[in-house]
């Protein structure tokens, strides 16, 4: 997973939770969340949530196996 953070805002709209607090401009390499500005906790949460996208993706579903 290539994340890159490219700003700091010490006040800004947090895209995923849209609270107005301390955020970082994030843009995630594979396209999943592009030049959005994020808080820490929300930031923390896409990782988590992106990172199970590819848990997902690459884990063999069982049903698909009969």
């Amino acid at each position: 997973m290539d994340v890159h953070l490219t700003a700091w805002h010490e006040q800004h709209a947090c895209t995923w939770c849209e609270s107005v607090k301390e955020a970082v401009t994030v843009d995630f390499g594979d396209g999943f969340i592009r030049n959005s500005p994020l808080c820490w906790k929300c930031l923390q949460k896409a990782v988590r949530v992106r990172q199970r996208q590819d848990t997902v993706i690459t884990t063999p579903n069982d049903a698909c196996a009969h």
